[in-house]
């Protein structure tokens, strides 16, 4: 079967494109191809493809052939090729000058690496070199052990990289080419850092990486003597301390940073002796900007926390309410407009309120039954009576946005306050919003209304807040984050994972982050948003930043990374980290990496059928090769299953893989061989840590094709999808086709702009090409175009003479000269923009986002300082299990509340240390230090728990006479201690304790369907698993409320008894779980969930429960009878 000339055509652009060779080239190129092929018997077209083909995936470049008119180019292609394929390693002398070149080493460290290296490298053959000393007879060590444990002498490449972080005089980062055996140097340079006594930290990008290398270089540690451990996958204290007590330790920041927190911070032993000596990182995006800002923190039980979770699920209903138009302008809630007025009104402090009241009353008094009609015409006597107001009045129009549809105002006033608004009839309406800004503050002002909130209240010295406070402080941060909750994309940032939802690093890493929570209420938004298990907001009492684990190891910091990324990004490195140095090491075979040209689609159905086609090309054989696999990284996990549902028609199934998510089994994914038109579809999960292993075929064909369907977020990610294929000398192709519309609004603003230098630059160099190409179309035929050059092949094959040969390199000529585009291309605009918004990211990072997580440190150290007194202090040991929860709680909303505050961080710490004092003083008083009440519940327990039940039932009045969160947990542990105690009237007082609990029991189920009402209202298309979810939640919150109730009424009865016999009450205390001890009888999803619930109530406080049996006493009988 013939190839079409527009194949051949193709090839030829390629080559000159994505090729990098020169148009004259090209041409020489094409010329002797053609002299070669003359008297052949094959097909012209598919000869030459394949010879263009193969000339393709082997990267070679005009500089790797000689075209000299007498010598034979098929030749010197083929020698080229089977130098490549059969290509040996570098020599150190070519890795030592590639180095050097980069002038980042100073001649006499690398002179020494050299000789380190060279020595060593000459010996490995030997199984001793007694000759050796020093730091060459380490590295003989090392190299030897992993010959004898992995089965392979490390390479020249890995030998210099060694030594390189070995000389090193301050931190270290060095890039090593994906596939080059970065876990090698890795584990190479820990065993030395061992070797002379230091333990050093190795921190993997995921926990299976960490893992996986741990085991593989399990053998290779204990060969040389050395204890290696994992932190990760870890619970027990025993096991992390017996981790930690290893000479080596792999794991993740979060990991580390997690095990810091639980020895500092809760005190638990399971690093106490390591220090943080050295660090070695394997890819570096934890010290970047990606990671930089992530925090660790252990979550904390904090009680008061879930008394907000009624007002969140009110914003979430009010927020669900409102309707937004493809124009941004937002419907307000729906409310009477009444109300509305009354409210505009009362807002205006320069207006005659007894003015409106005396001539407006009797006519808004009809409003709330009013027409659209009766409700303009009262708006036109209003305006006539207050003539500052302006209102402005809107309907929806065909189009589905909304439209003006009357405005009313007096004419004689130019300061006017405009009042846009959608009236519905019924005296209802909706107020109009243009900006969000606008929107947020009108709906804090009304949800304040209907809680009522009241000010700060009374100012004290202290500055540690209660519940008020924090609801004030975070009204409008926790509007903002349900607004934001409304245009998340499940697949996209988010999945459903477990019971609840789990935020996806998609821009990144791909990874699905089970362990993270979003903050100031995002999370909880998101679980109503698919009614799935409803969980507390976090109160952070403790926290680790990447930035600040990592400046734990002062000039102790060695990365090896397959990329670095920009130079813009490793000067931010330099300047967070100070004396951190970069290399990037050569690759020890000549990569073979052809990068297509990339596209940019408008629309986004054109732009799926076009990857699509893409794929099916490169998997399909042709008559030049045979079918190769692909690997399509998406940005989100909606657009991967976008294509594998396009993609499904036509490829099969056994060929179609979705790799998209972590919390799924990959295996055969990851660990299989990639055969012959594979189709891989995944996130940024392969695009990074991922080595897909190929098939001898499929590199035979060109290798694996990868395309990435998104603009990377940085050059770093870019390099990293690129990475996965072309690896290790094998051939391999990739490009970028993305779709415009995908490109964010701030992406897009950049780009509009065109405002860089480097866009100047590129639009110059463009122009004189534009008009180079000009000038050619007016020198040379108009009919210079595709089909010409296609004629001009045909007739040169049937009729071979020098004429038709002229004219055949003439047209191919001039398609060369068309082929340069006249502007700058919408892919080089993307990436300049992206670079843009790169540096601006870069320039916040150092000048706001890492002073901010370094202050809240700092804050913390502080903390950490005063908890210690608790800790070391006598006087706090007969209530420190109490007294520490709740300082956590005192440190956690002062954290909250003024750590943005624009104040000196010396000032701030100053101000923390006085407030965390004057708390210590008074718990030491027995009192709370801000308005929460589990302080006095804890103490009450405690208290009780000791004997001391007179101060027991006094900490559980305080509970009632402060708290605003919850009675019934008081009044029933006061009733327990008040039976306990057996003083006179103690059957009456702990009756009447009880009783009130039962009726605050009725408000709390109340309380609990209330909310679940509100979000089962507020959710439109909840997923049939989530709303189960959810639903069984409250059931069985309402189940163990119901239990409690039911031990309530049996006391209350048990008591009556008594009280009206004259008997007293024998008690018998069990713990909480008993409450529920018949739960076996409840349906299955109902005793997953009571446990949890059970725990749940006792973290409140209600930490025993009783039961009563009435006995005889014969006081109490006399009593009767005498009475």
């Amino acid at each position: 079967m013939e190839v079409s000339g527009k194949l051949l055509i193709s090839r030829l652009l390629s080559l000159h494109k994505n090729g990098k060779w020169g148009k004259d080239d090209v041409i020489k190129l094409f010329k002797a191809l053609v002299k070669e092929f003359n008297g052949k018997k094959d097909d012209f077209h598919t000869w030459m493809m394949r010879m263009l083909y193969r000339m393709e995936i082997h990267k070679i470049k005009v500089s790797d052939l000689t075209l000299q008119n007498d010598e034979k180019i098929v030749d010197r292609v083929e020698d080229k090729i089977n130098e490549t394929v059969n290509t040996k390693d570098k020599t150190l002398d070519e890795i030592i000058e590639e180095i050097e070149e980069q002038a980042v080493i100073d001649e006499q460290t690398m002179a020494e690496v050299k000789d380190i290296v060279s020595s060593v490298s000459d010996c490995l053959s030997a199984s001793s070199a007694p000759h050796l000393g020093g730091i060459k007879e380490i590295l003989f060590k090392l190299c030897k052990s992993a010959e004898k444990t992995i089965g392979k002498k490390p390479r020249l490449t890995q030998m210099v990289s060694w030594c390189i972080l070995v000389l090193s005089k301050s931190s270290r980062l060095v890039q090593v080419g994906t596939g080059e055996g970065k876990s090698c140097i890795v584990a190479m340079f820990a065993a030395y850092q061992a070797l002379i006594k230091n333990t050093p930290d190795i921190i993997s990008s995921s926990p299976v990486l960490a893992e996986r290398d741990a085991e593989e270089w399990f053998a290779f540690y204990k060969r040389l003597g050395i204890s290696v451990g994992v932190n990760t996958n870890k619970s027990e204290d025993k096991e992390l301390k017996k981790c930690y007590e290893s000479q080596v330790v792999y794991g993740t920041t979060e990991s580390f940073e997690g095990d810091f927190l639980r020895q500092r911070f809760h005190r638990r032993d399971v690093r106490p002796n390591r220090k943080f000596q050295c660090v070695i990182v394997d890819e570096v995006d934890s010290l970047m900007l990606d990671k930089g800002l992530e925090v660790v923190y252990l979550n904390s039980n904090m009680p008061i926390m879930e008394s907000l979770n009624g007002l969140l699920a009110e914003i979430w209903l009010i927020v669900h309410q409102l309707k937004r138009f493809d124009n941004g302008e937002i419907l307000g809630p729906t409310r009477l407009f009444s109300q509305v007025l009354s409210e505009i009104i009362c807002e205006n402090e320069n207006i005659d309120q007894l003015r409106i009241e005396q001539n407006s009353t009797d006519a808004a008094k009809e409003l709330d039954n009013a027409s659209v009609a009766q409700t303009q015409a009262f708006l036109t006597m209003f305006v006539g009576k207050c003539p500052e107001y302006f209102f402005q009045l809107y309907q929806e129009g065909p189009d589905g946005n909304l439209e003006k549809l009357k405005e009313i105002s007096h004419k004689g006033t130019s300061k006017k306050q405009e009042i846009s608004v959608f009236l519905l009839g019924d005296g209802k309406c909706r107020l109009v919003y243009s900006e969000e800004d606008t929107l947020v503050n009108s709906l804090e002002k009304l949800i304040k209304r209907c809680f009522q909130f009241e000010s700060m209240g009374e100012q004290t010295d202290s500055h540690i807040p209660g519940l008020q406070d924090l609801i004030n402080g975070k009204l409008q941060t926790w509007i903002e984050n349900a607004l934001q909750a409304t245009k998340m994309t499940l697949g996209h940032e988010y999945v459903l994972h477990g019971d609840g939802v789990s935020p996806v690093d998609y821009q990144c890493t791909g990874v699905v982050q089970n362990n993270m929570k979003w903050g100031e209420g995002l999370q909880q938004f998101l679980e109503m948003k698919h009614q799935t298990k409803l969980s507390n907001m976090s109160l952070i009492t403790n926290f680790m930043s990447n930035v600040g684990l990592f400046k734990k190891y002062p000039n102790k910091i060695y990365g090896i990374t397959g990329t670095l990324g920009e130079q813009t990004e490793l000067d931010m490195l330099k300047k967070l980290y100070d004396g951190i140095e970069t290399c990037k090491i050569p690759s020890f075979r000549r990569r073979k990496l052809y990068e297509l040209e990339g596209l940019v689609i408008a629309e986004e159905k054109e732009w799926v059928s076009t990857v699509c086609n893409v794929v099916k090309h490169q998997v399909t054989s042709t008559v030049y090769r045979g079918p190769r696999a692909a690997l399509i990284i998406c940005e989100t996990i909606n657009r991967a299953k976008t294509f594998y549902k396009t993609l499904a028609g036509t490829i099969s199934k056994d060929n179609l893989k979705l790799y998209v998510n972590n919390n799924m089994n990959n295996s055969t994914i990851i660990n299989k061989t990639i055969q012959m038109g594979d189709v891989i579809i995944a996130t940024n999960l392969a695009g990074r840590g991922t080595d897909l292993k190929v098939c001898e075929r499929v590199n035979e064909a060109g290798g694996l094709f990868v395309v990435q369907t998104f603009l990377p977020l940085n050059v770093r990610v870019e390099q990293q999808a690129f990475g996965r294929t072309a690896r290790q000398g094998s051939p391999g192709s990739a490009q970028l086709i993305m779709c415009t519309s995908h490109f964010s609004d701030v992406v897009k603003l950049v780009m509009s702009l065109n405002t860089s230098l480097y866009s100047l630059h590129i639009d110059l160099n463009r122009i004189a090409t534009m008009l180079m190409s000009r000038l050619a179309s007016i020198l040379m035929p108009s009919e210079c175009t595709e089909v010409l050059f296609e004629d001009a092949v045909n007739r040169y094959l049937k009729n071979i003479n020098s004429q038709t040969h002229d004219a055949m390199i003439s047209a191919l000529t001039c398609l060369l000269m068309k082929s340069f585009p006249s502007m700058e291309s919408h892919l080089e605009k993307a990436k300049a923009a992206r670079n843009i918004l790169v540096n601006i990211r870069l320039s916040r990072f150092l000048e706001k986002d890492i002073p901010k997580i370094t202050n809240e440190e700092e804050l913390f150290s502080v903390y950490l300082d005063v908890l210690d007194g608790i800790y070391e202090d006598d006087v706090f040991s007969d209530q420190r299990d109490v007294i520490v929860p709740s300082l956590h709680e005192c440190w956690g909303l002062w954290l909250l509340m003024h750590s943005s505050e624009e104040k000196p961080i010396e000032m701030k710490k100053e101000q923390l240390m006085r407030d965390l004092l004057r708390a210590k003083q008074t718990f030491l008083t027995k009192q709370s230090p801000s308005s929460m009440v589990y302080y006095y519940i804890r103490s009450g327990n405690n208290l009780r728990e000791k004997g001391r039940l007179t101060e027991s039932i006094e900490m559980y009045t305080k509970a009632l006479e402060d708290g605003t969160s919850g009675e019934v947990i008081p009044l029933y542990n006061r009733a327990l201690a008040t039976i306990k105690r057996k003083d006179t009237g103690y059957i009456t007082q702990a009756l009447a304790d009880l009783e009130k609990a039962e009726k605050k029991i009725d408000l709390y189920t109340s309380h609990l369907q209330q909310i679940l009402t509100f979000i089962k209202l507020s959710s439109q298309d909840p997923t049939e698993k989530g709303s189960d979810l959810l639903t069984t939640q409250f059931q069985a919150k309402c189940v163990i409320v119901d239990l409690l109730k039911i031990n309530i009424q049996d006391a209350v009865k048990k008591l009556m008894t008594a009280e009206s016999r004259g008997r007293n009450v024998s008690l018998t205390e069990k713990h909480t779980i008993f409450l529920a001890v018949d739960f076996i009888v409840f349906p299955l999803r109902l005793m997953k969930e009571l446990p949890m619930e059970l725990m749940h109530i006792k973290s409140l406080g209600l930490d025993t429960i009783f039961t009563l049996d009435t006995l005889f006493s014969l006081s109490g009988f006399l009593s009767k009878i005498l009475k």
